[in-house]
């Protein structure tokens, strides 16, 4: 499963907004960048290398081939999986925050807070209203990913 930097709750009450948001985001870009873009596939070399194994054994024989098919089946179904995971758990929220979270943060970046309030809301409400709704459905994401993807580390080490 794929590593990603996913706060623990303790960590995360410690965080301010744009901290928490930019962490959502984060994860909602890679989000994006699985289900848009084709997984850049590797290729093997027609004509192995010479390494040199000056204390190593020279006896293993191996099959690049059938490594780079593992590695390109693997990235794939991890990017498939790791999508089907993040649109489940956001099929799991209410109705407004799912509206948000799927307009704003999964179909575009370009997108703006302003724009989803506005003209995607039907109909539209405040700019304080929307931080409410942000707020609560992010609590809950990171509830739900910290069953998925545990904790990597301080709230430091994240930061960076």
């Amino acid at each position: 499963m794929m590593k990603w930097d996913i706060p623990s709750l303790e960590a995360w009450d410690m965080l301010g907004t744009k901290d928490k948001k930019s962490m959502m985001e984060n994860v909602f870009s890679k989000y994006r960048m699985c289900k848009v873009m084709k997984f850049a596939v590797r290729e093997t070399k027609i004509t192995a290398q010479y390494e040199a194994r000056a204390h190593g054994a020279t006896n293993r024989v191996g099959d690049p081939t059938a490594a780079v098919a593992v590695y390109n089946i693997d990235k794939t179904n991890e990017c498939l999986a790791f999508c089907t995971l993040i649109e489940t758990i956001v099929a799991e929220l209410e109705p407004d925050e799912q509206l948000l979270i799927r307009e704003r943060y999964m179909k575009a970046a370009k997108v703006t807070d302003m724009k989803v309030y506005s003209f995607i809301y039907d109909p539209p409400i405040t700019a304080v209203a929307y931080g409410q709704i942000r707020k609560r459905a992010f609590e809950k994401l990171v509830y739900a990913f910290q069953y998925v993807f545990p904790p990597q580390g301080t709230i430091q080490q994240l930061m960076n």
